[in-house]
């Protein structure tokens, strides 16, 4: 009986609570009221604008990314029997060196990790599967498979 009596009390104060902060956030809606102004009308004056008050500007969006397309670039999945170099993009290697020998020329391409990497004519690089056709004085040609050739030139090192 108590149990029943102290649940009843407690059931009523939390009524009363319920109540009053409805009560306290409780707002009238304001009335408004419509007010039409009788005032004269101004005339209204044509204003020509040239091309000479304001300075002309033209877009060309052909180098610029697509807005749409998302920051982050999923790599695809490294295949087993890839080199290291074949998991990077093109852009993403370095050229450091480039040395020639009996056999022909060389390059010495850093990779984003820090690593260093000795390649030679016909060796793949970039996941977009290139091959190296040609190692000049100061730069790679590099041919990929949609038939596209990208350069990485020699760079001199700043500082020191």
């Amino acid at each position: 009986m108590i149990k029943n009596r102290r649940n009843l009390i407690i059931g009523i104060a939390i009524a009363i609570f319920v109540i009053a902060g409805a009560l306290f956030f409780y707002k009238e809606p304001q009335k408004t009221e419509r007010v039409i102004l009788n005032t004269p009308s101004k005339k209204l004056e044509r204003v020509e604008l040239s091309s000479e008050s304001f300075p002309v500007y033209s877009y060309d969006a052909q180098q610029l990314r697509d807005p749409f397309a998302s920051l982050i670039v999923k790599r695809e999945e490294r295949r087993k029997g890839v080199s290291p170099l074949e998991s990077y993009d093109i852009e993403e290697l370095k050229l450091t060196g480039v040395a020639w020998d009996k056999k022909g020329g060389m390059a010495l391409i850093q990779a984003p990790d820090g690593r260093f990497y000795i390649v030679r004519e016909n060796d793949r690089i970039g996941f977009t599967g290139g091959r190296i056709t040609k190692i000049l004085k100061d730069t790679v040609e590099v041919k990929e498979n949609n038939k596209k050739t990208k350069y990485m030139k020699l760079r001199a090192e700043e500082g020191g």
